[in-house]
């Protein structure tokens, strides 16, 4: 075997072997999580807790009981001085229901619901027990609201919340406070005048914690929730927290750090990686704000190893914290943290860090993010943190729409997921014509089948040049190739003259990796088109038209088996059988074997006989791949691949009928006029893209030949 064709044989396997391992990662399910409590506690209702057991809910108030203070222990310095310091604590635990109710999600239409979600709130250290989406069910089979943040419960019973207040450090003694009881209040309305000059309205929750210090009163902590009325149409997601430090003795300054945590329980959206990540948004000159992305996988399982994914204590003191921001491929929280006027830039940020809350590796739904505070001074005047909090969908129009989002660049949150090998602008071109389509046909699934339809009419004249080119290559290597074994047989031991008289033969290697030029212009394209797909929410349980597809982002599920099963190979848990993999794979079947093959040549060996052999096997091997790598794959997507080799199918068909009547009329390698003329070649006034590269490549291999002649001759003189 020629040193060539070994070396292209090599460079075919290690091309399938990266492309498997690439791909593997990406079919194989994230092992379960461990399932969190999905107790949903109402208002005026009654529970035990997992952080004080034993207590019952009771009615509420706000006057401090001195006897169900707690001493704190010492500090991790072993500083006694912390002793002094009790929080006193509200006797129960209690929770508390703001915004939407889960009793509308069946009779409510979403655009008649006041309220973007629903909050659950406890007082065990001011936190968000649960927050649930009004336009988003869990799943198909479920109809009730998507729950975006839930508590996560530990391997040993530890229960963690959302958006709890962690600790306060009071003159260099850290004092928890996660699991504290804060005295909570009741639910009431508020309604207040923007800096625009609009009114806002919505429900509002208070929180009070007292600290002594030496058995007298030293600060009191105040955390007030606002959940807004926010239509539909105002793309909005927001709730407005705010926590005052008020210092009890004001004959006494004292220096205080406050930490908080971001949002919990946040789940994978995507049924073949663990899509969850940590995104956050820095400032930089001139309000510009740059993105940053940490996959939680690098997170998790690392006890006690936080990972600093923002500080001001470094090298770039004058750095501001936008936002910061716990999510998966749909939903996110977002915590942008806002100056006591309520503009963005605040300087009190000085840290932000990732961390797995328990350090274990059973439970991967507690991976979030802390914030840490300077260390200020407070005296007379009270301490207001004040943070903007989004939750809800990473929708592309309200990111780029709502000028406090856009200012934030709440859009890196889904551009970030653009990938590579194509161009955002592109991608966003596509979200716009595939949203644009669904307005008129009324069903994604529709909308996808049009869409591929356009792209690929529009992009045929590429697809048409580069198949032809493919044919012409072909059949001018099937009659060059006795001269060429000729000249391989006779030249054996001079390479140089071999190559020289390949070049007389017109053989240009260079030129032939043209003809797949247009396969590789039309690339960016399809994976803009890919990732439309991919990262569009408003596909989620939309299905298509009356068939059994119910929901495009996730498998097409024809039939839901009883009980899941295991497949060994890949590590699957298999729950339904989906049709539409399998008809993928004989879509792309069907198009591998219209591919053009090329003719037998009767000079080839036998091992260029079984090297051609095996590439024809590859198509199928193909087909079966696909059906691998998209079983449980988005059905939206499997439908825009499978549109896709069917369309491709009937394109070449066509394409290969053309290149027929072409070899007919003998018009193949020198075409006429389209007006018919006989004789006259097609004339133009400038050489074609393709011609001019190829042209190029000719003259600098032919400039390369002469240089390695010249040099060969002198080593032979």
């Amino acid at each position: 075997m020629e040193k060539s064709d070994t070396l292209r044989n090599v460079l075919i396997a290690a091309s399938i072997f990266f492309a498997v391992m690439w791909v593997a990662p990406k079919i194989l399910p994230t092992p379960p999580s461990t399932p969190s409590s999905q107790q949903t506690v109402g208002q005026g209702t009654s529970r035990q807790t997992d952080d004080v057991p034993g207590q019952t809910i009771a009615n509420p108030n706000f006057v401090a009981d001195s006897s169900v203070a707690k001493q704190l222990s010492a500090s991790p310095d072993g500083n006694e001085t912390s002793k002094r310091f009790l929080v006193i604590e509200a006797p129960l635990a209690q929770t508390r229901h703001m915004g939407s109710l889960e009793s509308h999600k069946l009779d409510t239409p979403v655009g008649d619901e006041p309220f973007r979600m629903g909050l659950v709130l406890s007082n065990v250290g001011a936190s968000v027990e649960y927050a649930t989406m009004t336009g988003h069910r869990e799943t198909l089979h479920h109809p009730e609201h998507y729950k975006l943040l839930a508590p996560s419960t530990s391997a040993s019973g530890m229960v963690t919340r959302s958006l709890a207040v962690e600790s306060i450090n009071i003159d260099n003694v850290d004092i928890s406070l996660h699991d504290k009881l804060w005295q909570i209040g009741e639910v009431t309305t508020y309604e207040r005048t923007l800096s625009d000059g609009t009114n806002q309205t919505g429900q509002a929750l208070s929180f009070q914690l007292d600290i002594h210090d030496a058995g007298e009163p030293a600060l009191r902590l105040t955390r007030v929730f606002r959940l807004p009325v926010q239509a539909l149409d105002e793309r909005r997601h927001d709730i407005f927290d705010e926590i005052v430090i008020t210092n009890l003795n004001a004959e006494r300054q004292r220096r205080v750090i406050l930490s908080y945590r971001g949002g919990l329980g946040i789940r994978a959206a995507d049924t073949r990686m663990d899509d969850r990540i940590i995104d956050c948004g820095i400032y930089q000159s001139e309000g510009l704000v740059v993105g940053h992305r940490l996959a939680t996988s690098k997170i998790h399982g690392q006890s006690g190893r936080p990972m600093e994914i923002f500080s001001r204590m470094g090298a770039d003191k004058n750095a501001r914290l936008s936002w910061a921001a716990t999510a998966n491929k749909y939903f996110t929280c977002t915590i942008a943290p806002q100056s006591i006027s309520g503009e963005d830039q605040p300087a009190y940020i000085t840290q932000v860090s990732a961390y797995d809350v328990d350090g274990l590796m059973e439970t991967d739904d507690d991976i979030t993010v802390k914030f840490v505070t300077q260390a200020t001074d407070i005296g007379t005047t009270p301490l207001i943190f004040r943070s903007d909090i989004y939750l809800g969908e990473k929708e592309f129009d309200g990111f780029r729409k709502v000028d406090t989002y856009k200012s934030r660049n709440y859009y890196y949150q889904i551009s970030q997921g653009y990938g590579m090998c194509t161009f955002s602008w592109l991608v966003e071109l596509m979200i716009l014509l595939l949203n644009g389509l669904h307005s008129i046909v009324r069903d994604y699934g529709v909308a996808i089948i049009i869409m591929v339809l356009i792209v690929r009419t529009l992009l045929h004249p590429i697809t048409k040049k580069g198949q032809v080119n493919m044919v012409k290559m072909q059949k001018r290597m099937q009659e060059m190739a006795p001269k060429i074994e000729e000249i391989k047989r006779k030249y054996a031991n001079d390479k140089a003259r071999m190559n020289q008289e390949m070049m007389k033969l017109n053989i240009n290697p260079a030129g032939q990796m043209l003809t797949c030029l247009p396969m590789f212009i039309q690339m960016p394209i399809w994976v803009a088109l890919w990732i439309s797909l991919s990262n569009n929410i408003s596909m989620r349980h939309q299905g298509f038209l009356f068939t059994w597809i119910g929901d495009l982002t996730a498998p097409d599920e024809l039939y839901r088996f009883s009980q899941a099963f295991h497949v060994p190979l890949f590590g699957w848990e298999v729950a339904a059988f989906n049709l539409l993999p399998l008809l993928l794979g004989v879509a792309m079947f069907a198009q591998q074997k219209m591919q053009p093959k090329p003719a037998p040549n009767p000079n080839m060996t036998d091992q260029q006989k079984q090297q051609q052999d095996m590439m024809q096997k590859m198509g199928p091997m193909m087909s079966i791949m696909m059906f691998l790598i998209f079983y449980k794959a988005p059905s939206g997507l499997t439908l825009y691949i499978m549109t896709s080799s069917v369309f491709g199918t009937i394109e070449q068909i066509r394409i290969r009928k053309h290149i027929k009547e072409q070899e007919a009329a003998g018009t193949l390698f020198n075409p006429k006029e389209k007006n018919g003329a006989k004789g006259k070649a097609k004339k133009s006034g400038k050489p074609s893209f393709l011609e001019r590269m190829q042209k190029a490549a000719t003259e600098a291999q032919q400039l390369q030949q002469q240089r390695s002649g010249k040099v060969n001759k002198g080593r032979k003189s």
